[in-house]
């Protein structure tokens, strides 16, 4: 007996991005295709807001604005390396990282037009960036052999550039912010293992609050809305992770497999957690205060991986966008629309073998994290024909019976929930072999 499974159902914007929808590993999955091919060769960060979503592209000196349907709004070109980016909060300024400019473009959201450029000083080459206090902080190459945090005081009308007295990081540091905790920024080795530290910055400068060396070689981090917390994405671990931001006690830990590369969070505290591992990527999503996925997106047809801080949620939550790399050499964005359903998630039992001209009889159960309507049905089907619907009973158990042809040797049996208000559509296939 051979088992594919499958939970399907991604509701896309475009034209069905490469989905796959999975309840757990090795149960149920699905996939669409498509997704948008973005008019850049290369990818740092994918931020969105309200209205765009933003992709930094430092091969190809710029940055990619694209409305939340995936249609491209303008390439801003001329960013020397652009990489790092952070929005102010009534979105209407964009700051990018220029390491090979020394330099932080300033970027007005509407014209989507550069309007100033502050250099950060010569051989700093800025990278992550954050918003914290009045001004914005920026993890940079300090000396040879020692990285920095600097700040610029961007609500000046000539800012003031100021670079860290006391550099403690091997490598350039991510910083992350949240408005909950608008005094607080966090910030952690990017490839070390010299750990994660919050900084007390209300007085403009960094005063330490908290320091872990539990952790290191961060690929994203994110702040949740409240202030409270970090999430972590180490590539090392086959897990995220949750840190009190008071004394970066670990507070929680997100089974998500291998490798984490990117992690965010909507308004609401809804977590996106996404993987790179062989050639497929992952995203998980957790409702606030939740540890187990509500929902798993995973790209399938293999030779394509999740880009490093390739995740981004629309600020009310109702979209999440993602990021990829395909073998092809083309960064995708994929866009789900209906996130906030759950997975439906389907395992099949048949016997290894039956009979010639004897009935088999297949098992299955239909679970979900949410629950199902009282009255459901799974249709069925036999290589493509349809076979009469089974009945799905209050624990979610089904079962059904068929005797194919004598000359099918190999029937496959495709059994699919077609989905409801609240779940994605979910199918799942096994086949069984007739011996004589």
């Amino acid at each position: 007996m051979r088992i594919r499974r499958r939970a399907a159902g991604v509701a896309l914007v475009l034209a069905a991005a490469s989905f796959n929808l999975l309840g757990a590993p090795g149960t149920a999955a699905a996939q669409t295709r498509g997704g948008t091919v973005l008019p850049v060769r290369s990818h740092w960060q994918t931020l969105a807001d309200s209205r765009h979503v933003y992709v930094s592209a430092p091969e190809d000196d710029a940055v990619l604005a694209t409305d939340h349907h995936g249609q491209v709004v303008k390439k801003v070109e001329g960013l020397d390396g652009a990489r790092g980016m952070a929005e102010s909060a009534d979105e209407s300024t964009l700051y990018v990282a220029l390491p090979d400019a020394d330099a932080i473009s300033v970027i007005d959201t509407t014209t989507l037009a550069e309007t100033r450029r502050i250099s950060t000083g010569a051989d700093t080459e800025p990278e992550s960036l954050a918003l914290a206090g009045d001004r914005l902080f920026f993890g940079y190459q300090a000396t040879i052999f020692d990285a920095g945090i600097g700040s610029i005081a961007i609500a000046e009308a000539t800012p003031t550039v100021r670079l860290d007295d006391n550099p403690v990081w091997y490598f350039k540091p991510r910083l992350a912010s949240s408005p909950g905790a608008p005094d607080r920024l966090v910030a952690a080795e990017s490839q070390s293992a010299q750990g994660m530290r919050v900084y007390d910055v209300g007085s403009g400068t960094l005063r330490e609050t908290a320091y872990s060396d539990a952790l290191g070689a961060v690929e994203d981090m994110v702040v949740t809305p409240d202030g409270s917390s970090v999430i972590t994405a180490i590539g090392s671990n086959y897990y995220h992770q949750r840190w009190r931001l008071s004394d970066l006690t670990q507070e929680a830990q997100y089974d998500t497999g291998p490798y984490p590369n990117s992690v965010a969070v909507d308004s609401h505290g809804t977590v996106a957690a996404g993987i790179v591992a062989g050639g497929q990527w992952d995203a998980y999503v957790y409702r606030p205060g939740e540890t187990t996925a509500y929902r798993t997106v995973a790209l399938s047809p293999g030779y394509v991986d999740l880009l490093d801080r390739g995740v981004a949620w629309a600020p009310n939550g109702n979209r999440l966008f993602t990021t990829r790399f395909p073998y092809s050499h083309e960064v995708v964005l994929d866009i789900v629309t209906d996130v906030a359903k759950a997975s439906s998630t389907i395992n099949l039992s048949a016997p290894p073998t039956n009979p010639v001209g004897t009935p088999v009889t297949v098992t299955g159960k239909l679970t979900s994290l949410a629950p199902f309507p009282e009255h459901r049905a799974v249709t069925v089907t036999r290589d493509g024909v349809e076979l009469p619907d089974a009945k799905v009973g209050r624990d979610g158990t089904f079962s059904f019976s068929d005797t194919p042809p004598d000359w099918n040797t190999y029937p496959q049996y495709t059994v699919t929930y077609a989905g409801d208000a609240r779940h994605v559509l979910g199918t799942a296939t096994v086949m069984v072999e007739f011996v004589g």
